[in-house]
């Protein structure tokens, strides 16, 4: 079996990823136990406070659920458009092909790792690298893909 897919990610991918990754982890816990004490404390310091204390319990209350966010979605723009557009993913059972440009690239099974998310399955080629593909690009072939993708690295080890 062989899937073929052009790798097309957007910001908004970027972001999706990035922000489930931070809030399903210690550091999106920490986050939230922040935010609610700030509002707490809002609430009960506002009227004893001065305009400056106001300003900067308020800009602590929307720290992470405002200024964060839109933080990471400028960082996801930013990495959105490093990305080749032509950038072309094949899957066989040799593993996984890699195609940008000109250039080919051979990944075997051995060395990959698939994570399925609701919105895309990332492939990783290492510890720091992987490829995204969306349900957009994937389409109705997912579970497929995904059940083809485990079985594949499970014979390899």
């Amino acid at each position: 079996m062989t899937y073929q897919y052009k790798c097309s990610v957007r910001a908004a991918d970027f972001f999706r990823m990035s922000m489930r990754q931070t809030y399903h982890s210690v550091a999106g816990m920490c986050n939230l136990v922040f935010t609610v004490a700030m509002i707490l404390l809002t609430v009960k310091f506002w009227e004893r406070s001065g305009d400056l204390v106001q300003v900067l319990l308020l800009f602590a209350c929307l720290l992470f659920p405002v200024v964060q966010p839109i933080a990471i979605y400028f960082r996801a723009k930013a990495q959105a458009r490093t990305l080749p557009e032509d950038m072309e993913l094949g899957f066989d059972d040799a593993g996984l092909h890699v195609r940008v440009g000109g250039q080919k690239e051979d990944i075997p099974w051995k060395r990959i790792r698939v994570v399925k998310q609701p919105d895309m399955i990332i492939v990783f080629s290492d510890a720091k690298h992987g490829y995204m593909l969306t349900n957009r690009v994937m389409g109705n072939e997912k579970e497929a893909f995904f059940a083809f993708a485990e079985k594949k690295i499970e014979q390899e080890r």
